[in-house]
Parts: structure tokens; sequence; C-alpha cells
């Protein structure tokens, strides 16, 4: 019978062949722009491109819902506190759950809408053409790199909370701390592919090739982020 311990290390050794399985893929940009008429890697690169903007799109519109949640935790315990002289404990870390959640569920979902801060001040006055080749080299010399760093590093904690189901340090508080860990590797692995995503259009922008359009009932600030006109 596999314990509960052993199990996790397998399964954290699946996880960890999937990513090297996957790590040749982050060299697509690269390889489409070098071999830019073969055709199965524009395909391949048109694929990756829908399914990645559609998966983070809804992740993004899923988790925002977490926001007004998050709000009447908060006000409830406060409201409590100060009326009744009670502060739950579960309900107080509720609410650091759910502003958790939506940071690392929704990173890349904003920078989708490419609503992250930038503190290049020239990105603003660039073309797309310029645009597109700073994507390029930032995501494969800042977003990629500190992604993976973040990704290595957090494996063996995240292992280890899961293996004794770390909970929280207080004696009434939520026993789901391993959950809350778990959200850094996910925020890395989103991150990774949609900086991907994000690359691959720039590609095709500079080639001149036909990008995939998001469907129409998604947010306008997403369709005008990735129009490139």
């Amino acid at each position: 019978m596999i314990e509960n311990t052993d199990l996790i290390f397998i399964l954290s050794h699946i996880f960890q062949l999937l990513g090297w399985a996957f790590l040749p893929l982050l060299m697509l940009p690269i390889m489409y722009f070098l071999f830019s008429k073969n055709q199965f890697l524009k395909s391949l690169s048109f694929g990756i491109v829908s399914t990645i903007d559609t998966f983070n799109y809804y992740i993004g519109e899923i988790v925002k819902w977490l926001l007004p949640l998050m709000v009447l935790t908060i006000s409830f315990s406060i409201f409590a506190l100060s009326i009744f002289g009670k502060s739950w404990t579960k309900l107080f870390e509720t609410s650091e759950y759910f502003h958790a959640s939506v940071i690392m569920l929704g990173a890349a979902s904003t920078l989708l809408a490419g609503k992250h801060v930038r503190v290049d001040i020239f990105y603003s006055k660039m073309n797309n053409m310029s645009r597109s080749l700073v994507e390029i080299i930032g995501f494969y010399s800042l977003l990629l790199p500190v992604c993976i760093i973040i990704l290595w590093n957090s494996q063996s904690f995240v292992r280890s909370s899961w293996m004794i189901l770390e909970g929280s340090s207080e004696i009434d508080g939520i026993k789901g701390e391993f959950l809350l860990k778990t959200l850094i590797p996910i925020f890395s692995v989103l991150m990774i592919i949609q900086g991907l995503s994000i690359s691959l259009k720039a590609v095709m922008y500079i080639l001149r090739h036909e990008k995939p359009l998001l469907p129409l009932n998604f947010d306008d600030t997403f369709i005008n982020e990735n129009s490139f006109k």
C-alpha cells in the first residue's frame, strides 16, 4: 500500500518530468522565426496561442469573482470585531486565501490584457515592430528565467507542505496552507505559458503572418491589446 507521502513524492516527480517534456516548446518562438515557412510550426503556434489565451482568459474571468467575496469577508470580520467584539480566524484567513488566489491565478490573465505595470518608459512610444522585439527579448531574458527560478525553488517546500497537509499556525485557522503554497508553482506555470503565447504573437507580427483572433465574447480590453493595429 502506497502511503500519502510516497504518493505525493511520486506525483511531484511526474509533474517534474512533464515540465522537462514541455521545456522544448519554450523555444518555439525562435524556431518559428527561423523556419517561418514550415507549415507544421505555423499550425502548432497558431493552436498554442489560441489555447493559452482562451485558457488564461477564463481563469481570470473565474477568479475575478473572488474579489467581491474577499471584500465581504473582510467587511464582515471588521463589523463583527467592532460591534460584537468577536474575531473569527477562519473568516479572516478566508479573505487572505481569496486575495492570494486572485493575484496568483489572475496574473497571467492580466498579462494577456497588457495591464501589468511597465517600468520601461519607452515602450508606449514604440511602434508595433519594436514592441514585438521587446516582448520576445523580455520573455527570454526576464519573465522565463524568473518564473523558472520561482518554480524550481518552490517545489521542495510545496511538496513538504503537501506531505504533512500543512495547515494554519492558528489553532482555529484553516487547515489548507498546503493549498495556498501550491498557488506559487501554478502562478509560475501560467505566467510562462502566457509569455510563450505573447512571444509567438510577436513573432507572427514580425513575419506579417496572420494571428489567431480572440473570440468576440472576450472583453474589449483583451481584444484591443492583442490586435497590434
